[in-house]
């Protein structure tokens, strides 16, 4: 059974049976392991796809249809064909669609039919649920031969193979079910190239499976996931923080951005985390604060009661209610002035002695002249 394999000079050295393997190593060339390929043989087999059904009619009309932006087919509902196709190609960076170029010539039914591939590729992505991811895009080529039988993608996936066998040898049993299972599929569907797929934007996408034939799939490997990735595209929510009292790190806020910044040498210090329940315990000690303050400036001002008959004064009754006590305010401050100089006083006329009790002082007679000399009789 391998005499066949045998006659490749890659396969003698690998089964030991080269006199020289070294040598054969060395002189291996790509036409001894793959055969005398022509380039033209690995294009598409043109005459047996144009007599599928539905092909030829569309080449006949020259069906080229320009492409649609994505704003339009994301506009034509959930589900949807254009909406699913529109959100595969956001998702892959992708602007737009495929189109023709201007003056395609219609007289090359092989360019036609390469075109038209290349055109509905990111339909076939949608319609078979296979990702843009490395394994995804092979399972689309091994479609593409259970479709076409298109040698290029056959060779695209034996290179395929070689570098998972070599780099990474654990994945190669997911790869092959992967190929074996889009090889089926193309297989029993219908071929996709004649079907105008342009004109049915609005259906929904299980139904256009119905319509192709297409069964569903029978693995989760490179599985297209257009929620999951949509998810991962879309920028997370601002995050805003107006209480200041998050644990983790702090989010621009307008509020948090009128406040000064610190000083570039000075460090800010550390901001402790606060629970909910310390949070919940400082709100009731604030709530149960507040509520003895109304209650203390509902009742009347308290008085000092008298003393009892017995001469003991009674007990004075206190508000066990906390109360804020005004402080009085603080004395006035005293300005030295400065000393002014003394005005004289005008002199005061002289006061009349005060009459003492018990005697009076009568007034001297003007015309009686007190004695002058001792030898005046009246001198005394």
């Amino acid at each position: 059974m391998f005499d066949p394999f045998k006659k490749l000079k890659l396969a003698s050295a690998f089964l030991g049976v080269a006199e020289d393997a070294v040598r054969a190593d060395a002189n291996l060339e790509l036409g001894d392991l793959f055969g005398r390929l022509d380039i033209r043989s690995l294009g598409l087999d043109v005459a047996r796809l144009l007599d599928q059904d539905g092909v030829r009619p569309l080449y006949d009309s020259r069906y080229l249809p320009q492409p649609e932006s994505l704003d339009r087919l994301h506009a034509y509902g959930d589900g949807t064909l254009g909406r699913e196709v529109a959100r595969y190609l956001r998702a892959h960076k992708q602007q737009r669609l495929i189109g023709p170029p201007a003056g395609f010539d219609f007289r090359d039914p092989a360019a036609y039919l390469a075109l038209r591939v290349r055109m509905t590729h990111p339909i076939i992505h949608v319609l078979t649920e296979y990702d843009g991811s490395p394994l995804g895009e092979l399972a689309v080529q091994s479609y593409y031969v259970g479709q076409l039988g298109n040698l290029m993608s056959g060779v695209m996936i034996s290179s395929a193979l070689l570098q998972i066998t070599r780099d990474m040898p654990a994945k190669l049993g997911d790869a092959l079910a992967l190929l074996a299972e889009a090889y089926q599929r193309g297989q029993t569907a219908k071929p996709f190239l004649g079907i105008a797929w342009e004109e049915l934007w609005s259906a929904q996408v299980p139904q256009l499976r119905e319509l192709a034939d297409l069964v569903p799939r029978t693995s989760n490997i490179a599985m297209l996931d257009l929620d999951a990735m949509a998810e991962a595209e879309a920028p997370p929510p601002p995050r805003v923080n107006l209480s200041g009292f998050g644990g983790g790190p702090s989010e621009a806020t307008p509020l948090r951005n009128a406040v000064a910044a610190p000083p570039e040498n000075r460090a800010e210090p550390r901001k402790q985390p606060v629970s909910q329940s310390s949070l919940l315990a400082s709100f009731m000690a604030l709530a149960e604060q507040q509520e003895q303050e109304k209650q203390a400036q509902a009742q009347p001002p308290r008085t000092h009661e008298p003393e009892s008959e017995d001469g003991e004064a009674e007990p004075e009754l206190v508000d066990p209610s906390p109360r804020h006590v005004a402080k009085p305010p603080p004395p006035p401050l005293r300005v030295q002035s400065q000393p002014q100089p003394q005005q004289p006083q005008p002199p005061r006329p002289p006061s009349k002695p005060q009459p003492q009790p018990g005697f009076s002082i009568e007034e001297s007679d003007p015309k009686i002249m007190p004695a002058m000399s001792p030898d005046d009789p009246d001198f005394f």
